[in-house]
């Protein structure tokens, strides 16, 4: 693939956004060159809910980064928006069929995941108390060592830690098994749903893709922004748009994602659950995009994560295993090229933050290359 990604954790503002990736965003890597000489930009604002068309300021930042606005028939034509809730509400109003289904599914996502919060709630519970028991069974232990201990116990208190050191192991193993669980119940309830509903054959769906796709397609710089996950993660998924927007990378597009708009690209999208009832923690909230399979994005890093604590650490390095878990703060920036792949810290005001199942935080400073297999 000709294209790169460029990941920020949680911009201070939209405008401070745009200028640190204009740099980045200045020379298109596009194959084909008329889209790489129009340096097209295309907002995805869908988080943004009813203020999906409040881009101005994006548009003046870009004019003040070199990304000059090109009007035509009133309308700017190198800075558009991707429109992408505005479709959406325009299917679902105009196919009655496809809202129902649409909101069917959203009914039984919300049922699994209540269900799978409180079966975390209960495991998770367990396992802070197990923990801290361990702990104070033997003090310079840690979570890491604990979840490694194999060997067969000697010394004195060594039977209650390696009973307390297997009760660790089967409480994460069942947390595991509950995310991989919710991972793959999401795909077979979206496939019911829309196989059921005929969706991809339905002409209005099929117009408001076509649409969708062509603007994404004729596009040199993309900008994914965060705010309501749930919208932008649903829309994006309700018109299947992964394909394309692999497509335009492989053309040699840029994409610049922060917050919600980084973590949707990613295989499994891990959110610090505000909304839960229970104590909170990390957990899956749903499938992304897997345009990214080997990061695991992290925004709000130092927010949400005790990146101090190495048992914390080690638990979400081991909890999430499937990829490098990558901590990202206002002022980080991740480039990810895609050919040759290699992860860079390229944010001069902060640094990019790996969580190994060792409980280390490893800080990447600017020009550093960041370890991601």
């Amino acid at each position: 693939m000709r294209g790169a990604i460029l990941f920020n954790g949680n911009a201070e503002s939209d405008e401070w956004l745009v200028r640190a990736a204009a740099p980045f965003l200045a020379t298109s890597r596009h194959k084909d060159p008329a889209v790489a000489a129009a340096r097209r930009t295309l907002l995805v604002t869908a988080g943004w809910a009813e203020h999906e068309y409040d881009e101005a300021h994006v548009k003046r930042a870009l004019n003040a980064a070199g990304f000059p606005s090109v009007f035509e028939d009133g309308f700017d034509r190198a800075h558009e928006n991707l429109s992408l809730l505005t479709e959406l509400d325009g299917v679902l109003a105009e196919a009655p069929e496809l809202a129902e289904a649409f909101r069917e599914l959203r009914r039984a996502e919300a049922t699994a995941r209540r269900f799978y919060l409180e079966h975390n709630a209960h495991t998770i519970d367990l396992f802070r108390r197990t923990l801290r028991e361990a702990k104070s069974e033997a003090p310079d232990t840690d979570l890491q060592s604990l979840l490694a201990d194999m060997t067969h116990p000697t010394g004195p208190r060594a039977l209650a830690r390696h009973a307390l050191a297997r009760e660790l192991r089967r409480a994460f193993h069942t947390l595991e098994s509950n995310d991989d669980h919710l991972f793959e119940l999401f795909g077979d309830i979206e496939r019911r749903a829309f196989d059921a509903a005929g969706a991809l054959y339905h002409p209005a769906f099929r117009a408001a893709k076509e649409r969708l796709e062509a603007r994404i397609l004729s596009s040199s710089n993309i900008f994914l922004f965060g705010g309501r996950l749930d919208l932008l993660l649903g829309a994006l998924r309700f018109f299947r748009l992964r394909d394309v927007f692999v497509e335009a990378l492989r053309r040699g597009a840029q994409i610049v994602a922060v917050s919600a708009g980084a973590m949707v690209l990613c295989e499994r999208v891990i959110v610090y659950d505000d909304f839960a009832e229970t104590p909170r923690d990390f957990q899956l909230y749903d499938r992304g995009l897997g345009i990214v399979q080997d990061i695991q994005i992290f925004p709000h890093c130092m927010e949400r994560i005790q990146t101090d604590d190495r048992d914390n650490l080690a638990y979400l390095a081991r909890r999430f295993r499937h990829h490098a878990c990558v901590g990202l703060n206002q002022r980080s920036l991740l480039l990810l090229d895609l050919s040759p792949r290699r992860a860079v810290s390229v944010g001069a005001g902060d640094g990019v933050y790996v969580f190994g199942p060792d409980g280390r935080k490893r800080c990447h400073r600017a020009g550093e290359e960041v370890a991601i297999s």
